[in-house]
C-alpha cells in the first residue's frame, strides 16, 4: 500500500500527494470510504483526487491546503460535511458536481480564485446557501447568494434555496455561467435593467419558470441559456443580439412565444429545438446559415418564415418538425443539404424562390411522392 495514504474503519487519511494518486480512484475498497482526513502539511489536491467516493460523507481539510483541484470531489453523492480551510486560495472547476448532500458552503477570507462553475453541483442539489467571510476581498453573500464583492456579477444562486421569487439586485451586470442552473424552487426570476452579460446556462433546468424577461441591455444568449426549462411558456428577448449559441433554447416543451431579434448571422446547432409547444418562429434578416439540426424537433411547428439573407440550409435544420405543411425558400440560398427537412412527415408543399436550387436531389427520398415543389 501506497506510503502516502493510510485506510483504517473506512476512513481514508492523506499522508501527501507526491507520488502518482491514481490508486486512491482504483479498487473497490474506495465504496467503503465514509470518511476523509488529509493531513496537516498538504498543499494541494489534484484534479479529481476523490472523484467517484461515492460514500464519502464527512471530509476534514488542513489549514495547510492552498488549492482544490477540478473535480476534486465530483460525484461524491453522499458528502454533508466539507468546511473550507482558512488559508485555502483557489477551487476548481466543478470541484464538488453531483455532491448532491451538501448544503452549505462558506468561502474563507483567502479563498479569491474560483474556477468556472466551481460551486455548481446538478440536478437534486441540496445547496440552500452559500456564504462568504465578512473580509473576502473578491466575494459577498446575500443571503446565501454569492456575488463578486463590488456585487456586479452573480456567481451563484442555490438550487435548494426556498424562494418562490427573486430579484437580481441592480448592481449586476453579469450572471455567471450556471449561476441559476437547477434552481428547485424559483417560480419567477426579476433581471435589472443593468444586465449586460449572460452566462452559458445561467437559466439552464430552471424547472418552475414560466416567463422570463430578458433586459434590453444583454448582448447576447449564450449556449445553453434556457436549456431544458419545461415549464417556461413565454421568453422575451432583447430588441436585439449579437449572437445567439447552441441549444439556448432548447427542450423547453411548453413554449409558447419567442421572437428572435436581429443582429447575428447563424441559427446555431439546437439553437431552436425540441420546443413542442412552438407553432410559429419567424427566422431574422441578417440570418445566413441555419446550422447543423437548428429547429430540430420542433414538432407542433407549423409556420416558419426564412429572412432573404438565408444561404444555406444545413443538414437536419428541420428534422422532426413533423407538423410542417409547407415552407417558402428564399432567394438567395445556394445549398440545402440532403438531410435537412429529415422525418418533416407533414410537408407537402415547398415554393423554391431562390434561382439556384434547380432539382429534388437534396429532399429526402421519403418525401419526394408526398412533396410538390413550386418554383
Amino acid at each position: 500500500m501506497s506510503s502516502g495514504y493510510t485506510v483504517k474503519d473506512n476512513k481514508l487519511f492523506i499522508h501527501d500527494f507526491e507520488e502518482r494518486f491514481d490508486y486512491l480512484s482504483s479498487g473497490e475498497w474506495r465504496e467503503n470510504i465514509t470518511e476523509l482526513i488529509v493531513d496537516n502539511g498538504v498543499s494541494e489536491i489534484p484534479d479529481g483526487a476523490f472523484e467517484y467516493f461515492r460514500n464519502l460523507e464527512d471530509v476534514r481539510l488542513p489549514s495547510s491546503l492552498k488549492k482544490i483541484g477540478d473535480s476534486a470531489f465530483s460525484q461524491c453523492g453522499a458528502l454533508k460535511k466539507i468546511s473550507l480551510p482558512e488559508g485555502l486560495l483557489s477551487l476548481g472547476s466543478y470541484a464538488f458536481q453531483d455532491a448532491l448532500g451538501v448544503m452549505e458552503l462558506t468561502l474563507p477570507a483567502s479563498l479569491t480564485g474560483l474556477g468556472e462553475q466551481a460551486l455548481y453541483i446538478g440536478s437534486g442539489s441540496r445547496l440552500f446557501a452559500v456564504h462568504a467571510a465578512s473580509d473576502n476581498p473578491a466575494y459577498i453573500s446575500k443571503d446565501g447568494v454569492l456575488f463578486s464583492r463590488d456585487m456586479t456579477r452573480l456567481i451563484k444562486y442555490p438550487s435548494a434555496k426556498r424562494l418562490a421569487e427573486y430579484r437580481v439586485p441592480e448592481t449586476v451586470t453579469e450572471i455567471a455561467g450556471d449561476a441559476f442552473a437547477h434552481t428547485n424552487y424559483l417560480h419567477r426570476i426579476e433581471l435589472p435593467k443593468s444586465l449586460r452579460i449572460i452566462g452559458s446556462g445561467a437559466f439552464s433546468f430552471c424547472g418552475h419558470i414560466e416567463e422570463l424577461v430578458i433586459p434590453e441591455t444583454v448582448e447576447g444568449i449564450p449556449s445553453y441559456a434556457f436549456f431544458c426549462c419545461e415549464r417556461m411558456e413565454r421568453l422575451i428577448l432583447p430588441p436585439r443580439i449579437n449572437y445567439l449559441g447552441y441549444e439556448s433554447v432548447c427542450n423547453c416543451p411548453r413554449l409558447r412565444e419567442l421572437r428572435l431579434p436581429p443582429g447575428f448571422t447563424q441559427l446555431d446547432y439546437a439553437a431552436v429545438g425540441g420546443n413542442a409547444g412552438l407553432k410559429e418562429l419567424v427566422i431574422p434578416e441578417g440570418v445566413t446559415e441555419l446550422c447543423n439540426s437548428a429547429l430540430i424537433d420542433n414538432t407542433g411547428l407549423r409556420r416558419v418564415v426564412l429572412p432573404s439573407s438565408l444561404t444555406a440550409i444545413w443538414d437536419r435544420a428541420f428534422q422532426g418538425c413533423v407538423s410542417l405543411n409547407e415552407i417558402e425558400i428564399p432567394e438567395n440560398v445556394e445549398y440545402i443539404d440532403d438531410e435537412a427537412f429529415l422525418g418533416c412527415t407533414g410537408l407537402k408543399r415547398i415554393i423554391m424562390r431562390s434561382g439556384h436550387i434547380k432539382d429534388d436531389r437534396w429532399l429526402p427520398d421519403e418525401l419526394k411522392k408526398q412533396v410538390m415543389i413550386e418554383y
